[in-house]
């Protein structure tokens, strides 16, 4: 009789210990879902949207006026990636990725993602070459060099630009100068509403032990370009972005 129930004593144990186990496994997963990784070897420590207005010179201009332009409304996005000096293990960044972007506008607008130009002086160009379609990636090396894609590989910044493509004409028969920044949309009557945009897209760094993945919402513009013409907005704080490890 008291074989039994030892018996039956160390089957109730070890059912006990499997669910404690499994209850802390279980603790432990959802944790990560909501927090991702604590300790990574790099980190997310700042991101500038510097928010304004180009043109883009119609081809054609059959009343032979002298300003007949197409405006742009851009935002410049920096991201910069720091090395975290509480992680022990010996680490460099491989690539640092912008994919799966996405975008919703209030009506449809033409957006387009462009990394920076690699060809002159002008820090962005607005042709087919630079396009992101699907990605952008920056490589790892030596120093940070955005017309060459490439980020420090101890740690640095990269760039894209996102352009609302042609939210208004501008049209003038005088000779004066044009000031391009956000208050000229206002001279054309461009609503606020048709600049808005919701934006996303992942982030992904490879170091070269391990790769993280994390996702990033965005409401551009930055500011109020309307009144202010040209607006910066500096973001430290990324308690909100979860990083989680994936495998390379």
């Amino acid at each position: 009789m008291n074989k039994i129930i030892k018996e039956k004593l160390k089957q109730v144990l070890i059912l006990f210990i499997i669910i404690v186990a499994f209850g802390s496994v279980l603790a432990i997963m959802l944790k990560y879902e909501s927090e991702g990784e604590q300790n990574m070897p790099f980190t997310l420590t700042e991101m500038i949207i510097a928010s304004s207005v180009d043109e883009m010179k119609k081809e054609e201009n059959p009343d032979n006026v002298i300003w007949n332009l197409d405006i742009n409304q851009y935002n410049d996005i920096y991201l910069k990636f720091d090395k975290n000096p509480e992680y022990k293990t010996s680490t460099y960044i491989e690539s640092i990725t912008i994919e799966n972007i996405n975008y919703e506008t209030a009506d449809g607008n033409n957006i387009v993602t462009y990394m920076p130009n690699s060809t002159d002086e002008k820090r962005f160009s607005y042709e087919e070459n630079f396009v992101v379609n699907n990605s952008l990636t920056y490589k790892g090396g030596s120093q940070d060099n955005i017309k060459t894609l490439e980020i420090n590989k101890e740690g640095g910044r990269i760039l894209f630009r996102v352009v609302n493509q042609r939210v208004g004409e501008f049209v003038f028969n005088q000779d004066d100068e044009i000031a391009y920044d956000g208050k000229l949309l206002k001279k054309i009557g461009v609503q606020e509403e048709k600049l808005n945009i919701k934006m996303s897209f992942d982030i992904v760094i490879k170091t070269n032990s391990k790769k993280y993945r994390g996702k990033i919402n965005l409401d551009l513009p930055s500011g109020n370009i309307l009144e202010e013409g040209t607006s910066k907005v500096v973001k430290t704080d990324f308690s909100e972005v979860t990083f989680k490890r994936e495998n390379s």
